[in-house]
């Protein structure tokens, strides 16, 4: 069973300035699992991260009320899993499927000094502080930001909706809004502009999110995919199986 579902009416995320209460003996655990962490990867950071707490549904929207949390919260959960389900770590993400000129889907592999090394999944991620806007969580301003960051586009120049929503499995707990965008650049020009993109957060000592991007030509997509070893993102397949009938 697939774990996106198209959207059909309204989301409205609302943040409210608090922080997720956790058991103490669960905030004890995250600790000593993050002191581990960092000593595997240094260049991970315990930055402030976001958990949706509530959701209520009706015939006219989805409303989502969404509060603080930590990155070690979220990474506890997504690498040793929290059994009670009040206290997973179910975190609001935006992020956006390219689409090429000549028809190739864009997905990205991770770098070797992020959280999940050669990991693919499309340009997005969390939540961050200036996403939020008098209470409100503004997904389309996470994309965008994302998108600048990790790819070097401009969002408001792509052709893009939001199409599906991530709902948590039992392999990741996220709410992912999902866009499909199509891009004026072809393959090699969007390569080539990666490329010269990467260059340049090296020669400036910035991060690198993604080391590569990765085409798979529309009409053989999910074999392409499936081809590769790289461990991948639980919703991705998913999601190029549904944008293949674009």
């Amino acid at each position: 069973m697939s774990n996106i579902v198209k959207i059909d009416k309204p989301i409205i995320l609302k943040f409210e300035d608090r922080e997720i209460k956790l058991p103490n003996e669960l905030k004890e655990n995250i600790e000593v699992f993050w002191k581990n962490a960092i000593k595997e990867n240094p260049n991970l950071y315990n930055g402030q991260d976001y958990v949706v707490e509530t959701i209520n549904e009706t015939e006219e929207n989805i409303e989502m009320i969404v509060v603080k949390s930590a990155y070690a919260h979220y990474l506890y959960d997504e690498r040793v899993g929290i059994k009670e389900e009040k206290y997973k770590c179910c975190t609001p993400w935006g992020g956006i499927l390219l689409v090429t000129k000549d028809n190739y889907f864009v997905i990205g592999e991770m770098d070797r000094t992020t959280s999940m090394p050669n990991c693919l999944q499309i340009s997005g991620g969390g939540i961050d502080i200036a996403d939020i806007k008098r209470g409100i969580i503004n997904i389309d301003s996470n994309i965008k930001r994302e998108l600048k960051e990790e790819v070097n586009l401009n969002l408001d120049e792509i052709d893009y909706k939001l199409e599906f929503i991530e709902y948590p499995s039992k392999t990741r707990n996220a709410y992912g809004f999902l866009a499909i965008g199509k891009i004026n650049q072809t393959k090699e020009e969007l390569n080539q502009h990666f490329e010269e993109y990467k260059e340049y957060l090296i020669r400036n000592n910035l991060e690198i999110e993604f080391n590569k991007l990765i085409f798979l030509k529309k009409e053989n997509a999910l074999q392409e995919l499936d081809d590769l070893q790289n461990y991948k993102r639980p919703y991705l397949r998913d999601l190029i199986k549904e944008a293949v009938k674009y």
